[in-house]
């Protein structure tokens, strides 16, 4: 009995070793495969820099003390990367209302806004848009509660703008058909090296010393969601910031491995490396690489507060196998068969429009499901079971979209439920599907109709034909639409083999009233994308940290 109890506890001992063994080894397999198809990128909220901010602050409460309207306290770039803008604080004896004027060159340039909306007795005034190596004249106005106005202006002497800014030229300048509500400039997104603003002139009145790559966005609350290095110097942009015109930084979003995407032309590499968008719950939806050899296909949204990654959306559990899986590698290895370059977010239906350059393909997704809605695209390739999503051309000369970026989606046109209107930049490069016969003829921007019940799509504006070849570019670009005239900002960023970017701003009718062209700028500086945004936006509230 004794020898069968051994044998039988031998036994067990063995069998639970082969079983952790296997069980080991199962799991060491399953995480290997896990590193080789999910997303390994992990967000951390640096709050070193955050916490920088209020060390500025408290300095710059110290330097200000007994600062009065008559003597205030003028601070040039206070959180030192926003060369163009200044900070003035003082104190009133009565409570007052401030607004502050930053002289143009015209009365067009002329920067003006109400700081604050309730009268105070504490001032802290952020000074947007002057200009490179001028002694600029600032007024500020304090009005009391019983209608008593005062004026005083400071003088702000600015440094020159760096060597590697492009030559700009501007050869059209309609001030008043341009869309200039509110304090706007002309911002260049650029796909490395600085991101700046212009005016009607085609001055520079905004830029930050941070480098900046494809992310340059405007939230809700009027900051920046800005993508850049910690170094200029650095090979990756890694660092997301959201940030103001100012320069200071509420939330700064770290990317601690590497998943990375090289920007085209250019020796800096991306960890978000085309889009990123605010979700209605504050939450930031980040085009990513998943880590695998198949590139820029993946979303991933991240908590604002904490950086932590709340949902994945894996386009290759979407799309055909075989649009992955039969794509040609690139040399490296790599598979770019997607190449997500936008995202914008539908509330009406809590769903995303993206645009796949690699797919010649814009289709939009229901965000909580991902199931698809539609897909904007030619037939071309794609298996029976997508043929009920692909929408159907109504209207004459209509042309699907080829190697597109920059899609947004417009306000109500039309006044029908059913229907969205949608605006592209169309490179009319095409990848994988579409009219071979006239890709590369020209670029455009394109207004697409589509009724969502019916699944038919037509053409209802473009711009960009009749420029024909000279203003092909074979990538980068965008197309805005400008909600107060009804215009449209276009960019076609890469002219001339990306030695120089052409921005038009053109009314309904296809009119130009502004054109600007950059050149002399360093390799993969061009302008990715073109916006319009106010220096002063209406969500927009400046207090230093430790006052909060």
């Amino acid at each position: 009995m004794k020898r069968k109890s051994k044998r039988k506890v031998l036994i067990s001992v063995i069998i639970v070793i082969l079983v952790v063994a296997i069980a080991g080894g199962l799991g060491y397999y399953f995480y290997q495969k896990k590193q080789e198809t999910s997303d390994p990128t992990d967000y951390m909220i640096d709050t070193n820099l955050v916490d920088e901010q209020t060390k500025i602050e408290k300095q710059l409460t110290e330097d200000s003390a007994d600062s009065t309207f008559e003597n205030p306290y003028v601070k040039l770039n206070p959180y030192g990367t926003s060369p163009l803008s200044a900070l003035i604080l003082f104190d009133t004896d009565e409570k007052t209302k401030i607004s502050v004027e930053v002289e143009g060159k015209s009365a067009d340039t002329t920067i003006r806004s109400e700081v604050n909306s309730t009268y105070t007795k504490h001032h802290e005034v952020p000074v947007l848009g002057l200009y490179a190596d001028t002694a600029n004249k600032v007024k500020i106005i304090a009005v009391t509660q019983d209608g008593d106005v005062s004026e005083k202006t400071v003088t702000i002497q600015t440094d020159k703008l760096p060597e590697d800014m492009p030559d700009i030229e501007v050869v059209t300048s309609d001030a008043q058909q341009m869309e200039q509500t509110g304090n706007q400039l002309t911002f260049m997104t650029p796909s490395t090296k600085y991101a700046y603003g212009v005016d009607s002139n085609g001055e520079v009145r905004w830029y930050s010393t941070k480098y900046n790559s494809h992310v340059f966005k405007e939230l809700e609350n009027g900051h920046l969601l800005y993508l850049t290095k910690y170094d200029n110097a650095d090979d990756t942009y890694s660092l997301l910031l959201e940030t103001d015109y100012l320069g200071k930084i509420y939330h700064a979003y770290s990317m601690t491995s590497d998943p990375e995407s090289e920007v085209a032309g250019s020796s800096s590499k991306s960890a978000i490396h085309h889009d990123a968008i605010e979700l209605p719950s504050g939450n930031l939806l980040l085009t990513i690489n998943d880590g695998s050899k198949y590139m820029e296909d993946t979303m991933i949204e991240i908590d604002r507060q904490t950086g932590e990654i709340v949902k994945t959306i894996d386009l290759k559990d979407i799309l055909p196998k075989s649009f992955y899986r039969d794509y040609e590698e690139r040399s490296d290895g790599k598979v770019d068969w997607f190449h997500q370059n936008a995202i914008w977010y539908d509330e009406s239906d809590d769903s995303i429009v993206i645009s796949s350059r690699n797919q010649d393909t814009i289709m939009k997704l229901d965000y909580d499901t991902t199931d698809i809605k539609w897909i904007l695209s030619d037939k071309e390739g794609w298996p029976d079971s997508y043929q009920k999503y692909l929408l159907d051309p109504t209207g004459d000369d209509f042309k699907y979209p080829a190697g597109q970026h920059a899609v947004e989606i417009l306000p109500d046109q039309d006044g029908n439920s059913d229907t969205i209107d949608i605006l592209l930049y169309d490179n009319n490069i095409v990848v994988s599907r579409g009219d071979k016969d006239e890709s590369g003829k020209y670029s455009e921007a394109v207004q697409y109709r589509i009724n969502e019940k019916d699944k038919t799509v037509e053409e209802v504006f473009s711009f960009g034909k009749d420029l024909g070849e000279d203003y092909w570019t074979e990538i980068v670009g965008s197309a805005r639409y400008m909600e107060t005239t009804g215009n449209y900002l276009v960019n076609f960023g890469h002219r001339k083999d990306g030695k120089e970017s052409s921005i038009f701003e053109v009314d309904k009718d296809g009119n130009i009233v502004f054109e600007m062209n950059l050149t002399n700028f360093p390799d993969s500086a061009w302008a990715y994308r073109a916006e319009r945004f106010s220096l002063y936006p209406s969500g927009y509230t400046y207090q230093m940290t430790q006052d909060e």
